[in-house]
């Protein structure tokens, strides 16, 4: 269903199509079809009907906000396609020209990488615990920046132990690495009106250089806001699309006039007979029986629940995240990147990306904003997602020892990584999307489209940091480029060194000891944050992948928690017959001392 809706709301003029019944009966056509992949039908006749109830409130909420939810089930990703105008796509070509009009020894080729072209990247010169230098008080103006570099305090580094525990029946205590030695630096963003105006230089850009370019990333900045706000709106309970409940072997269902007919002839086709329900008990420990009822069961296919509107999901008091109204004094924190990929017919396809999330946890980033503002002579990609199950809540959702129908409608699998893909989003030019930062997320690959002449896209990236916990930023830390603090040397009157020949001056300024940091230890620094974070995703990766799923452990029964005014009381049920909120079960039993609350033989 949400595979369905997203491929929809890709069509032109979907908002429009879906309307219009006839191209809706086209479209029930395409969707209720049995698939060959699937080994089943795409859609029942129910989930067609469910999602056209989503998809007409999609577009009616579209034609106020040009912005779409798609994958919406716990959490969301937000897609536009017109939220950007076309001029100021445009204008944002134009601005970065400069950037990419450099020689070809002075471009940024990604480490390890001869495709992935860096213009504005976060992790060189970022902030280095014990290294880079933080002003105590005061602020680093944006337009003289350059004039503040060699100021402020060197932040001292933290040699302490920084990690995590994960904590949980199943965890083990596992132990996730929260950050290292360095940070990526913010810009800050400030509201004013109905504009955003950058307050803070961009770490790798040069305010005074490019300009242009501070002037149109303000306005992107503008446009993902809303998205942002939409996606940070979705963290709560919705209407649960199909419910499932408890699971056991009662989900199973034989066809009708199936009937066993003993070992030596295990399948005969009969109508039932009075005995039938006399003999079934006997037949439940006869071996053959059971081994032929497993082979010839059919699962029980759930359907959707009727439809229910957004804003009847939407719980009492729930208020959506305005982010332009919420922080209008405070202003956000946002870092970016602007990257291109470049394919030649010697080098004509892009692999794709590893999955991650962004950053490390010192940076609080809670979303994403990406617009694809250039592409030409390359295939479709998409940005893929995935999630992790909650093991704990999903072990405790089977019958003890009957699990197979749970493994089947949430497609998991007895001692399988509880990582599942949610889906994808194609990701074409014009396009801008927002997610969470709690979604692990991956490039897709693509190649020429022409195999004979060279491609390319273009992305911009801007990394949204939770306005509630603000980190150090570049309006605490003055810029670190050695070349940007020679230039402004070099243009400052009254300054002795500026007089010196330029070959001279730049024989000084090139030797200077430690700070400010040269392009080539900004290069060694950048490889040193690359290692730490990749070994940060790998610590996650290792967690979440370790932590399989494991229907066999041996439930006595589940306490269910039940609240009175005074006291707190819990009554057993079979775990066949209910899926309990265990959140609310964990913090009541922590409240009042109980220390574990399902136990194992």
């Amino acid at each position: 269903m949400l595979d369905f809706v997203n491929q929809i709301t890709d069509k032109p003029d979907w908002q429009k199509k879906v309307f219009d019944d006839a191209i809706v009966q086209k479209w029930k056509a395409e969707g209720v079809r049995f698939d060959q992949a699937l080994d089943d039908f795409y859609l029942s006749e129910k989930m067609f009907e469910v999602c056209l109830g989503e998809l007409r409130e999609k577009a009616t909420v579209f034609e106020k906000t040009q912005t779409v939810h798609v994958l919406d089930a716990e959490l969301s990703v937000v897609k536009s396609d017109s939220i950007v105008p076309p001029e100021l796509q445009k204008a944002l070509v134009a601005a970065v020209r400069p950037l990419e009009d450099v020689p070809d020894n002075q471009k940024d080729w990604h480490p390890g990488s001869d495709q992935v072209l860096d213009l504005v990247h976060p992790s060189l010169f970022p902030l280095v615990y014990g290294l880079s230098r933080v002003l105590p008080k005061g602020e680093v103006p944006l337009d003289e920046c350059a004039k503040y570099i060699g100021q402020g305090e060197t932040i001292p580094r933290d040699d302490s132990p920084r990690e995590l525990e994960k904590k949980g029946p199943w965890a083990n205590n596992l132990k996730l690495k929260a950050w290292g030695d360095f940070q990526w630096l913010p810009a800050n963003v400030e509201f004013r009106g109905d504009q955003t105006k950058i307050t803070s230089y961009i770490n790798g850009l040069h305010p005074q250089k490019h300009k242009e370019l501070y002037g149109v990333l303000e306005q992107l900045v503008g446009k993902a806001v809303p998205l942002w706000s939409d996606t940070l709106s979705w963290f709560h309970k919705r209407t649960t699309r199909i419910t499932v409940g408890g699971t056991s072997d009662e989900d199973y269902e034989l066809p009708e006039g199936l009937v066993y007919d003993g070992p030596n002839n295990m399948i005969g086709v009969t109508e039932s007979d009075d005995e039938w329900d006399e003999r079934l008990e006997d037949m439940e420990d006869d071996d053959h029986y059971r081994e032929w009822k497993e082979t010839n069961r059919v699962l029980v296919q759930l359907e959707p629940n009727d439809f229910v509107p957004f804003e009847k999901t939407v719980p009492q008091g729930q208020d959506r995240v305005d982010l332009r109204t919420r922080f209008a004094e405070s202003g956000l924190q946002v870092i970016f990147k602007l990257a291109n990929i470049h394919l030649t017919p010697e080098n004509p396809r892009y692999d794709g990306g590893s999955w991650h999330v962004e950053g490390a946890l010192n940076e609080h980033i809670c979303a994403t904003a990406l617009y694809y503002y250039e592409q030409d002579n390359i295939t479709d990609s998409h940005l893929a997602f995935r999630h992790e199950y909650d093991v704990e809540e999903m072990t405790m959702i089977p019958a003890q020892s009957e699990y197979t129908s749970c493994e089947a409608y949430y497609g998991i699998s007895q001692d399988q990584s509880p990582v599942k893909d949610l889906g994808r989003v194609l990701t074409k030019p014009g396009r801008l999307l927002a997610f969470p930062n709690v979604l692990q997320h991956q490039v897709s690959g693509f190649e020429l489209a022409d195999p004979t002449r060279p491609g390319h896209r273009k992305i911009l990236a801007m990394f949204l940091v939770d306005p509630h916990i603000p980190v150090i930023s570049t309006k605490n830390v003055p810029p670190q480029d050695r070349r940007w603090w020679a230039e402004e040397l070099r243009q400052t009157p009254g300054q002795r060194l500026s007089r010196l020949p330029k070959e001279l001056f730049d024989e000084i300024t090139n030797n200077v000891d430690d700070f400010p940091i040269s392009w080539e230890q900004a290069l060694d620094i950048r490889e040193q944050l690359m290692d730490e974070r990749g070994a940060i995703h790998d610590s996650v990766d290792e967690t979440m992948n370790w932590n399989t799923f494991n229907f066999c452990r041996s439930q006595r029964r589940i306490p269910f928690f039940r609240r009175w005014e005074k006291s707190v009381q819990f009554r057993s049920v079979e775990p066949a017959h209910v899926a309990p909120d265990l959140g609310k079960i964990r913090n009541a039993a922590q409240a009042h001392g109980c220390l574990q609350l399902v136990l194992y033989d």
